[in-house]
């Protein structure tokens, strides 16, 4: 019943196209009915000068012809041209005061309806795109700020890593930055590292917080954080772009890590710039097994790993940013005091 109801409203002409249809109308009319009195007065004309009845009405005929063909020429010119003029206006995307989309100087109106229409037409979709684009916006502010949430708990289920998710978010955004990527691929890097520990979230707090050192079988579940983030992260449809900064971002260039052992190319970028980013944020941080680094202590270090463990690009990009003082190494408060422990992962 419903789809009756839509298609009986598509074939109920709106008021814009019944005043076209009668313009329309009214112009075939006049052209026609101007065409028919020419025809007359030439057949009544013939009458007269030869007296021949015949020959008036052959007369007619061929004027009525003559007459038509012009007429269909002349105005099938006019509109042709305007109707160019409409279709290269569109093309360019010229607003609708210009003097080619507004009906402008053209004697013959008939267009006009249609102009005005198209118009109409166009701030109606500029509108649409308007709301559209606005409710984009407000969608991608409550996703922002469920994922700086979500690392927000992630972090704060242990001491040491507090801060940890935003800044590694910061400094990969600054490295891809850097690297002359495009702002959209910067922000999807910054939000994949933002949540590139939300997997913790899925191992138990006795493996989480164990003060004691991990057992090879626990740290084997400490490494599976980076699949539980993915697994967390594939249901949203949203996100699945930024599965491969969480889900890759301990894989290693010479194979050597993990969840996969991947190599070299197969890693994508964003999961090699998180790396980095990873890394250089938990030399630089104070951790129950070490000290803070010095960050041009760190950036060497990284240097000598750049091209088997690390993207040397990314280290490149990291390197110039400290170096040049653009990127601020935050300055971190110690961590609560507990006994030393075997770290999560290697650079969690």
């Amino acid at each position: 019943m419903q789809d009756t109801s839509r298609q009986l409203s598509r074939n109920v002409p709106s008021p814009e196209t019944a005043r076209i249809r009668r313009s329309v109308f009214a112009r075939f009319l006049s052209v026609c009915g101007a065409v028919a009195a020419i025809a007359a007065a030439v057949t009544v004309a013939t009458q007269r000068i030869s007296g021949s009845e015949g020959a008036g009405e052959l007369a007619g005929v061929v004027a009525g012809l003559i007459g038509s063909a012009i007429a269909a020429l002349l105005w099938s010119l006019t509109y042709e041209r305007r109707l160019h003029e409409l279709i290269r206006a569109m093309d360019r995307g010229l607003p609708l005061s210009s003097p080619e989309t507004s009906g402008g100087d053209l004697p013959d109106r008939l267009l006009e309806e249609v102009v005005q229409a198209w118009q109409r037409a166009l701030v109606a979709l500029d509108e649409r795109t308007r709301q559209k684009r606005e409710e984009a916006r407000r969608s991608y502010q409550a996703l922002t700020e469920l994922i700086r949430m979500m690392a927000k708990a992630v972090d704060e289920r242990v001491p040491y890593l507090r801060g940890h998710s935003e800044r590694v978010a910061e400094y990969a955004g600054s490295i891809a930055r850097e690297m002359g990527l495009g702002e959209e691929q910067v922000e999807r890097i910054r939000l994949a590292a933002l949540l590139h520990d939300i997997g913790i979230l899925g191992v138990d707090d006795y493996v989480v917080l164990k003060e004691t050192p991990l057992s090879p079988e626990e740290f084997e579940i400490v490494k599976a954080h980076t699949v539980r983030g993915a697994a967390i992260l594939r249901p949203i449809a949203m996100l699945h772009d930024l599965i491969p900064g969480v889900e890759l971002h301990h894989e290693s260039l010479d194979g050597l890590g993990y969840p996969y052992g991947l190599r070299g190319d197969d890693i994508p970028l964003m999961a090699r710039v998180v790396a980095v980013a990873d890394s250089f944020d938990a030399m630089t941080t104070p951790r129950p097994w070490q000290a803070a680094m010095n960050a041009d202590y760190v950036i060497q270090i990284l240097g000598r790993q750049a091209g088997t463990r690390y993207d040397a690009a990314v280290v490149a990009a990291l390197t110039s940013l400290v170096r040049s003082h653009a990127m601020e190494v935050k300055e971190n408060r110690v961590p609560v005091s507990f006994r030393m422990r075997a770290p999560l992962t290697d650079s969690v």
